[in-house]
C-alpha cells in the first residue's frame, strides 16, 4: 500500500467504456493496487477496454481507500494507484469534509467512536483516533497520516463492507 508504481505520464479520466493503451496500463496497475491488500486475490482482465468487471475493480479499490466511490479512474484514483497511501491526506483538528465523515463511520462501526457523524475532526474524533492509534501500536497523536491509514484500510468492517458492495463472484 506504501509502494510507489510506476505509472503511465498520461493520466486522463477513464470511465466505462474507455478504451486503448492507457486502459490496458491503468489495469495492469489497478491489478497491482489490488493484489497489495489483505486476501484480496481477483485480478481485472488487463484488455485495454474498461468493461464491466474492470468498474466493479475500481469501485472497490475506490471503496477500500476511502475514496469517493463513483468507478472514474480520475485524479485522486490515479494519485492512489501511483503512490499509495502516501496519496491521501493527512486529517487533523480542523479538518472537515466528506473524507472525515468516511472515517468516523469507520471508527464507529469499530466502537472507537461514539460522536456525531458529520465530517468535522473535533476533539472526540481526535480522541478517537488515538485509540485506535494505540491498538494498532501506532504513535498516538490523534492525525491521520500514512501509517495510520495503512490501519484504517485493513479494518475488518471496513473490508467487508466494500467486499458486501463489490458483490458476490466478481
Amino acid at each position: 500500500m506504501n509502494t510507489k508504481i510506476k505509472c503511465p505520464i498520461n493520466r486522463p479520466f477513464l470511465v466505462l467504456g474507455s478504451s486503448g493503451q492507457v486502459v490496458t496500463e491503468m489495469q495492469k496497475v489497478l491489478n497491482q493496487r489490488l493484489l497489495e491488500l489483505p486476501s484480496f486475490q481477483k485480478e481485472v482482465s488487463v484488455t485495454g477496454y474498461f468493461g464491466q468487471n474492470t468498474l466493479i475493480l475500481v469501485k472497490y479499490l475506490q471503496c477500500i481507500v476511502f475514496l469517493p466511490v463513483d468507478g472514474i479512474v480520475g485524479p485522486k484514483t490515479w494519485a492512489y494507484m501511483c503512490e499509495g497511501v502516501a496519496s491521501l491526506p493527512q486529517l487533523s483538528l480542523g479538518s472537515t469534509g466528506p473524507l472525515v465523515k468516511s472515517v468516523q463511520e469507520e471508527l464507529n462501526n469499530t466502537q472507537y467512536y461514539c460522536g456525531a457523524i458529520d465530517g468535522n475532526f473535533g476533539a472526540k474524533t481526535a480522541l478517537s483516533v488515538k485509540a485506535f492509534q494505540i491498538s494498532r501500536h501506532l504513535p498516538d497523536d490523534g492525525i491521520i497520516e500514512q501509517q495510520t491509514w495503512t490501519e484504517l484500510i485493513k479494518l475488518d468492517t471496513h473490508v467487508q463492507r466494500c467486499e458486501m458492495q463489490r458483490g458476490v463472484g466478481v
